[in-house]
C-alpha cells in the first residue's frame, strides 16, 4: 500500500484539547483522536495530562464520545498516561477483492488511514502508536508498541480501550459462546459480555464492536461498567504476549444508519485480516451437510443415497465413532464406535465400516466430514490428517475446543493452517468465535460459536441473529428442520439456509431419516447454494423480523422470518433486473392446514410487490429464476 505523507490535517477542538481527525472516503464517519489536559469524565474520575482518547461519529451524529485508550503493563511501567504526539502518517487504499467465496463476488477495500506516533513525556520516552482506519462501513484501529531499547518483551495485563457511549444507546448483550441476546442499556451489561456488541443510538445509529486479526492476541470480551456509567471496556481473555514490539488485534466499529447494513457489510472483518495463503484453493468447496448420528454402516448408506437425491454435498459422522470423545486414549485413527460419553460398546450396534461409507460417498458425490474432540486433535493431529487424506476425507468439526487465552487462540488456527496442508474442510464446533481468519485460511469454512437450533430457540431470538451474530461472519446454526421440539414454523425453518450465512450450512442435525424428509416442500433446500454473487438485506428490525435476498448465478433466493408476533411485510422486487423476467415459486404457511406448506408460482418483474401475512413464528421463502 502506497503511503501518502498528506501533513496534518484539519485541527478542531474536543473538550477544550487539540484533536487530529480522519473522515471516511465517503466523508460520513469521522475518528477523532486526542491528549487529555486532565480531562474529567462522567463519573469525576481525573486522568493525568496525556492520557490518549478517541471518539467517532457518523453523520455528524455522536456514536462514541470521548474515549480513553491505553494498556497496563507487567513488568514495566503503564502506557497509558503522559503522551505527546510527535508525528502522524496520513495514507490512503483504494482496492477491490474477490474472495475464495463470500456472500458477494467482490468485496471493497476502502480506507483512509491516519497513524499517531505518540511518545512519553517522561523517561525512558517510550514509543506507541495508534492506526485508525475510516471505511464507509465503519472504522477500526489498533495498537502498535515498536520494537525499542529496553523494551525486548511486552506483557499487557490489561487493554484499557473503552467505549462511550451517549446517554439512552441500547445495546444487545449476550453472555457465553452460545448465549441469547438482551437489549439493555450500557450501564446494565454485565461482566464476559460476548463480541460483536451491537448498538443503536437515540439519532438513529447503528452500529456494532467486534475485533479483527487477533491471531496472536487474546479473545476480547466487555467488562461491567462502573458506577452504572454508559461507558464499556475491553477485558482480554488473559494476557497478551509480544517480542520485540507488538500489533494488537483490532477493534472494529461497523456503522450504518439500517440494522440491516450491519450484516450486509460483515466483510469489514475480512478486509482487517492477511490475504489467502493458499497457493491452490480448487479443492475448497463449500456446500450442504448433514449429521448421522447412529454411526452404524447400513444408516450411513441411506443418509448418503438421501444426500445424493437432494444435492447435499456433505455427511459428518458425530462423535463416539472412535471411542470416548473426551479421552487422551481415544485414537481418532482408529474405528471404535462406543457411547461417546461413557466409552461402552452401544448393544446391538451393526458396525460401522469406514472406509464402505467413504467409497460408496465417492460414488454419489457425497464428502465425508468427521467430528474428532479437542483431546483427538492435540495428540494426534499429525497422525490423523495425512491419513484422512488418504482415506478421501473431505473435513473434520474440532469439538470442544479451548479458546480465549492468546495461546489457545493461536493453537486453533495453527490446526486450520495444518488442516489445509491436508486438504482439509473445517467447521469449528462451540465456542471459536469468528474474527475474518477465513479470508487467510479459506479452509475454514464455518464455525458454530452460536445459540442455534440445538438449543431449540424461538422465532425472537432467530429474528436478533441476523443484526447480532451475523455481523461477524458465518454461523453454524445447525437450522434442522423435521424435529418436534422446535419452536418455528415449517416455514420459517425453510428460510434460515438463506438469511444465515454459512459455505458449510448443515441443513438437518439431529434427524434420523424418515418420510418427513420427503415433504415437497424440501425441494427448496435441493442443491440450495451456500456461498453468494450478491446479498442484500431487504428489510428487519432488531428481533422483529428479517428478509433477505441472495444470488447464486441468475437465480434469487429469498427468504423472511418474524418473530413470535403475526405481521404484514410487503416485498419490493426491485432488487431484480430491470431487463429480466422471472417466475416465482413461493412457499408460506398454509392457514388452514397447519403444519403445511403451501406452494405457489408466479411471473413477477422487478416492479412486482408481493404482500405476505406471517403467523407468529413464520415466515416465508421464494425461488426466483429467470424465464
Amino acid at each position: 500500500m502506497k503511503r501518502l505523507f498528506l501533513g496534518i490535517l484539519a485541527i478542531c477542538w474536543v473538550i477544550g484539547v487539540k484533536a487530529q481527525e480522519v473522515f471516511s472516503p465517503d466523508g460520513k464517519i469521522n475518528v477523532r483522536f486526542f491528549l487529555s489536559e486532565k480531562v474529567s469524565t462522567g463519573n469525576q474520575r481525573m486522568y493525568p495530562e496525556g492520557t490518549p482518547y478517541y471518539e467517532v461519529l457518523y453523520d455528524k451524529h455522536s456514536f462514541l464520545l470521548p474515549s480513553r485508550m491505553g494498556f497496563d503493563l507487567l513488568g514495566t511501567a503503564e502506557m497509558k498516561h503522559y503522551f505527546k504526539v510527535s508525528d502522524i502518517e496520513y495514507a490512503e487504499h483504494n482496492f477491490v477483492w474477490k474472495p475464495c467465496y463470500g456472500e458477494k463476488q467482490e468485496y471493497p477495500d476502502k480506507y483512509r488511514e491516519m497513524k499517531v506516533m505518540l511518545e512519553e513525556t517522561l523517561y525512558p520516552y517510550r514509543k506507541l502508536y495508534v492506526i485508525f482506519r475510516t471505511y464507509n462501513e465503519g472504522i477500526a484501529f489498533r495498537y502498535e508498541i515498536p520494537y525499542q531499547s529496553g523494551f525486548e518483551k511486552v506483557v499487557i495485563d490489561k487493554e484499557l480501550t473503552e467505549f462511550a457511549f451517549p446517554k439512552n444507546t441500547s445495546v444487545w448483550e449476550s453472555h457465553g459462546h452460545e448465549g441469547k441476546y438482551y437489549k439493555v442499556y450500557p450501564f446494565e451489561v454485565k461482566t464476559d459480555c460476548e463480541l460483536p456488541l451491537t448498538c443503536q443510538t437515540p439519532q438513529g445509529v447503528y452500529g456494532a464492536i467486534m475485533e479483527a486479526g487477533n491471531n496472536h492476541y487474546p479473545r476480547a470480551y466487555l467488562e461491567a461498567p462502573y458506577r452504572k456509567e454508559d461507558i464499556l471496556r475491553i477485558s482480554l481473555r488473559g494476557e497478551a504476549k509480544g517480542e520485540r514490539g507488538m500489533v494488537t488485534a483490532w477493534r472494529v466499529i461497523s456503522l450504518a444508519d439500517e440494522p440491516g447494513k450491519l450484516m450486509e457489510q460483515n466483510y469489514l472483518l475480512y478486509n482487517l485480516n492477511e490475504s489467502c495463503k493458499l497457493a491452490d484453493t480448487s479443492w475448497i468447496k463449500p456446500g450442504t451437510a448433514m449429521r448421522e448420528t447412529t454411526i452404524s454402516t447400513p444408516e450411513c448408506l441411506k443418509m448418503i443415497d438421501y444426500c445424493a437425491s437432494m444435492g447435499i454435498s456433505y455427511m459428518i459422522l458425530d462423535w463416539g465413532w472412535y471411542g470416548l470423545a473426551n479421552s487422551h486414549k481415544s485414537d481418532p485413527s482408529i474405528v471404535n464406535v462406543t457411547n461417546p460419553a461413557t466409552g461402552q460398546p452401544i448393544p446391538r450396534h451393526p458396525g460401522l465400516d469406514l472406509p464402505k461409507v467413504i467409497n460408496y460417498g465417492k460414488e454419489k458425490g457425497v464428502g465425508l466430514f468427521l467430528y474428532v474432540n479437542r483431546q483427538g486433535l492435540e495428540r494426534y493431529a499429525d497422525k490423523i490428517f495425512p491419513l484422512y487424506q488418504k482415506w478421501g476425507i473431505k473435513g473434520i468439526k474440532p469439538g470442544f475446543v479451548n479458546v480465549g487465552n492468546q495461546e489457545w487462540q493461536e493453537w486453533i488456527e495453527s490446526i486450520v493452517a495444518k488442516a489445509a496442508k491436508y486438504n482439509l474442510l473445517v467447521d469449528i464446533h462451540d465456542a471459536y468465535r469468528p474474527n475474518g481468519f477465513s479470508r487467510t485460511y479459506p479452509n475454514l469454512l464455518t464455525q458454530e460459536g452460536i445459540h442455534g437450533n440445538e438449543q431449540v430457540p424461538n422465532a425472537d431470538h432467530n429474528t436478533m441473529l441476523p443484526f447480532t451474530r451475523f455481523t461477524i461472519g458465518a454461523g453454524d446454526y445447525t437450522p434442522g428442520y423435521t424435529r418436534k421440539d422446535l419452536q418455528t414454523t415449517f416455514v420459517h425453518r425453510l428460510a434460515l439456509p438463506v438469511i444465515y450465512y454459512s459455505p458449510a450450512q448443515f441443513l438437518f442435525w439431529n434427524e434420523k431419516l424418515t418420510d418427513e424428509h420427503k415433504r415437497p416442500e424440501l425441494d427448496f433446500w435441493k442443491n440450495i447454494p451456500t456461498v453468494w454473487q450478491d446479498t442484500k438485506f431487504l428489510l428487519g428490525e432488531i428481533g422483529e423480523y428479517a428478509v433477505v435476498a441472495r444470488r447464486s448465478g441468475t437465480t434469487w433466493y429469498v427468504g423472511g422470518i418474524t418473530n413470535t408476533n403475526a405481521r404484514c411485510l410487503q416485498l419490493d422486487c426491485s432488487f431484480l433486473s430491470s431487463d429480466k423476467k422471472y417466475i416465482a415459486t413461493i412457499y408460506t404457511d398454509d392457514v388452514e392446514v397447519p403444519g403445511k406448506i403451501k406452494i405457489t408460482t408466479r411471473k413477477i418483474t422487478l416492479k412486482t410487490k408481493l404482500s405476505f401475512m406471517l403467523q407468529r413464528s413464520g415466515g416465508f421463502s421464494l425461488k426466483i429464476m429467470e424465464l
